[in-house]
């Protein structure tokens, strides 16, 4: 299931969901360096891997990848616009926009540069709507959502001298605001905007009630994905991730070890 918030995007109507046991000649993996990252097994006879993030687990015939890029929509832009600008229409802008402003948070983040700007005004130009694009995505809460945001906030715990700042999103609140994960998009930032915060932490808590879904964000000095690499996941200097199995109060005392030593680390320099 796709958000909520992209039905706007042109023809998502149009995407399908094949049996998991379909053999396919090409697989095409976008911002999916990892196979939990595509929700099935991936049966193909060959992949292209599209991505920003270096790594990967899958024996890729081509890999298209630029870890200095913002977005993986950016590379797409990339791709197109050297093999036939013209191929990018109103629609395909459009979608690459959206990609380009949710992946630098709004141009936010570390990762935005005069290249962002330049591919940015480029696909304006053909097309994409700035104003729409951030409503349909930025503007559109649901109260049910909200309610869940509030739930998590209630959550909030600070530690390391108020450097550390932890959210948790237990099932249970899911099934009482009747939400599903995805609603928990931007949550860690509330917890990240916090003046005294370096490092933000959003747990959350899957299906099985073992399972924890951890989004790890800092604000440019510590290095957040090489605290997920510790726990078996990645993602950029500012934004990073991981799922692990395990208890909520260890797991969460093992994270702030390994967040409290990083900063630690950044003071003695």
């Amino acid at each position: 299931d796709f958000p909520f918030v992209c039905d706007f995007m042109p023809e998502v109507n149009e995407i399908k969901k094949l049996p998991i046991n379909h053999k396919f000649s090409v697989a095409i993996l976008v911002d999916a360096s990892s196979k939990d990252r595509t929700g099935v097994e991936i049966y193909a006879d060959e992949i292209i891997r599209i991505d920003h993030h270096i790594g990967g687990e899958f024996e890729s015939i081509y890999d298209i990848v630029d870890d200095f890029s913002p977005s993986t929509a950016a590379v797409v832009t990339y791709v197109l616009r050297n093999w036939d600008e013209n191929l990018i229409d109103e629609k395909i802008a459009t979608a690459l926009y959206a990609g380009l402003i949710t992946d630098t948070d709004s141009f936010r983040c570390n990762n935005t540069t005069d290249k962002t700007f330049e591919i940015a005004e480029f696909l304006v130009k053909k097309g994409a709507n700035p104003h729409h694009i951030s409503r349909m995505l930025f503007e559109r809460n649901k109260v049910n959502v909200l309610k869940l945001l509030t739930k998590t906030l209630s959550t909030l715990e600070l530690y390391h001298n108020d450097q550390i700042a932890v959210l948790t999103v237990f099932k249970d609140f899911l099934n009482e605001t009747n939400t599903k994960e995805e609603a928990t998009e931007g949550f860690v930032n509330f917890a990240r905007s916090i003046d005294t915060v370096k490092v933000a932490v959003l747990m959350i808590q899957r299906e099985d009630l073992k399972t924890w879904r951890i989004s790890i964000r800092g604000k440019g000095e510590v290095d957040v994905q090489r605290i997920a690499r510790k726990f078996g996941g990645g993602g950029h200097k500012d934004a990073a991730g991981c799922r692990v199995v395990g208890n909520y109060e260890e797991l969460k005392s093992k994270l702030i070890e390994a967040i409290a030593e990083s900063i630690d680390k950044l003071e003695k320099i």
